[in-house]
């Protein structure tokens, strides 16, 4: 009985190590273009960045062991990119779309798209946060493009008798990658994810 014990507390013991030595920071190998970094903790969470041309992820949440793999899951939760903050009744003359961050900075570089009618028009927000439009008695819908990331949002209804609509912008909401129970299979000292669309496994080399 003794002994079957002092097998199972070595067993135990063991499988702790292995459960350790998981833990560190993983870099990925052989995708051109792409750099992306994994870091398992000791504590049980993780810390996950990519990046692809101009576009920046994220990913921070919790990971375990399970047989040959390794699980992640996200603490974040889905939310939406853009949200109608508030109108105005603004000036006559121009219809004025505005794109706020989270710190209530303009942010430019948005494609904007304006719904009048029948008509689809078409701008960009400038430095201040602003895409400015004529001013269309029949406007009815916004709806944004964030090519970088291939986000497409809305559309959002308006009020046509106001000009100015001001949106916030949350970065979280599209920058940040949300795994839910995403399986790496561990291969040595590399871990092979295969997420979303990407053509191929994704190799990431402890370091």
């Amino acid at each position: 009985m003794r002994t079957a014990l002092v097998w199972l507390l070595m067993a135990l013991a063991a499988t702790v190590a292995w459960g350790e030595d998981l833990a560190g920071h993983y870099v990925l190998h052989g995708v051109m273009e792409v750099g992306s970094e994994l870091w398992l903790k000791p504590d049980g969470t993780f810390e996950y960045m990519l990046a692809y041309g101009a576009a920046d992820y994220w990913a921070k949440g919790t990971w375990r062991h399970e047989g040959n793999a390794i699980i992640l899951q996200s603490t974040g939760k889905q939310e939406a990119p853009f949200r109608l903050a508030r109108s105005e009744a603004g000036n006559t003359g121009k219809i004025r779309v505005w794109v706020k961050g989270q710190n209530g900075q303009g942010v430019e570089n948005i494609q904007v798209q304006l719904r009048a009618g029948d008509k689809h028009l078409q701008a960009t927000t400038t430095a201040d946060g602003s895409a400015v439009f004529p001013d269309l008695a029949d406007a009815r819908e916004v709806s944004f493009d964030v090519e970088v990331y291939s986000v497409q949002a809305g559309p959002f209804k308006i009020d046509p008798s106001n000009k100015d609509f001001y949106f916030e912008i949350n970065g979280d909401a599209i920058q940040q990658v949300l795994f839910k129970n995403e399986p790496l299979s561990i291969d040595g000292t590399t871990l092979v994810m295969k997420h979303g669309d990407n053509p191929g496994p994704m190799r990431y080399q402890k370091e």
